[in-house]
């Protein structure tokens, strides 16, 4: 009798262990969804293939009239941020833009009445690449494990002029270069930065060079990338916001699982949620197996007890 009995404590203790795991993996589903990645594989962001994107396509959820310079060419990325800077207003201007309640036009008079944060900047940025019928996604460059509202955003657009992702960041109006005057991406900065050889690379903010190393725009490029080591922690976030613009449904499926790829640089420096929910649900799933076999095997010693008694 006490052998049963220990045999339905242990499958009900192992079963309710599953579900709190399985609990906990649906409450952090949205960080279940960012794909850790070390630095050494990070190229894989660039190349993407049907399990792992390089970006998600979306719809503006709105209208705006963006410049149509192309920015697969030197002069039109550089009209473009030079637009994008001019957008939004650095004087005679009180507080900053408030996201309470916010939709897509009112994000719009937001950013035109006051001075817009990085976001929004890299928002204009992806959607003025979207009406080109670009590629663009966006990189979180953040502090150690994720603190809210801190950090810094820039943006990325795949040129296929050139077969190659290009890094700007459009709060600054800048372009980021290798010392070879070529555009750099991501991944080869990161990849400079950990080399030692961010003193290499060339930020090129164009008619706005003084303004900006004046802080018109807050901290320099160079102090948020280089300074203040946010590059240790970047995130490629994949998904824009849904007030911004909705995923395009594809297969009657609403976008792609992954959403962001977290890159450990040196070490984990990211939301440990990050990989709590990814542990949580190997263990739900791998105690749910045991709860269930052991099930089985508990049925069929009933049945095997239960026949010799007949005999």
């Amino acid at each position: 009798m006490n052998r049963w009995l220990s045999s339905y404590v242990f499958i009900f203790v192992a079963f309710s262990l599953a579900m709190g795991n399985f609990f906990y993996a649906y409450q952090q589903r949205y960080f279940l969804r960012f794909i850790p990645l070390p630095i050494e594989l990070s190229d894989i962001v660039n190349r993407g293939n049907w399990l792992l994107p390089s970006h998600q396509d979306a719809v503006p959820m709105g209208n705006l009239e963006l410049p149509n310079s192309d920015l697969t060419t030197e002069i039109g990325l550089r009209k473009a941020l030079n637009f994008i800077q001019e957008f939004s207003p650095t004087n005679n201007v009180s507080g900053l833009p408030t996201y309470e309640a916010i939709t897509f036009d009112k994000w719009v008079k937001e950013i035109q009445t006051k001075p817009f944060f990085c976001t929004d900047a890299t928002q204009l940025f992806i959607l003025t690449a979207w009406k080109q019928g670009l590629v663009a996604r966006e990189w979180h460059l953040l502090p150690p494990h994720w603190p809210p509202g801190q950090g810094h955003s820039v943006a990325e657009f795949y040129n296929p002029k050139l077969d190659r992702w290009q890094l700007v960041d459009a709060q600054h109006a800048a372009i980021i270069r290798k010392p070879d005057n070529k555009i750099i991406d991501m991944v080869g900065l990161l990849n400079a930065f950990i080399d030692g050889q961010e003193t290499d690379i060339r930020v090129d903010y164009g008619p706005y060079k003084k303004s900006m190393l004046n802080g018109l725009r807050g901290p320099s490029v160079e102090t948020y990338l280089f300074e203040n080591k946010l590059l240790h922690t970047p995130v490629l976030q994949l998904r824009q916001a849904t007030w911004l613009a909705s995923v395009s449904k594809k297969l009657g499926l609403s976008g792609h699982f992954v959403i962001g790829y977290p890159i450990i640089v040196k070490r984990w420096t990211h939301d440990d949620r990050v990989m709590l929910s990814k542990l949580a649900l190997i263990i739900a799933i791998f105690l749910l197996l045991i709860s269930i076999v052991a099930s089985l095997l508990l049925a069929r010693n009933h049945l095997r007890s239960g026949g010799r008694r007949k005999r």
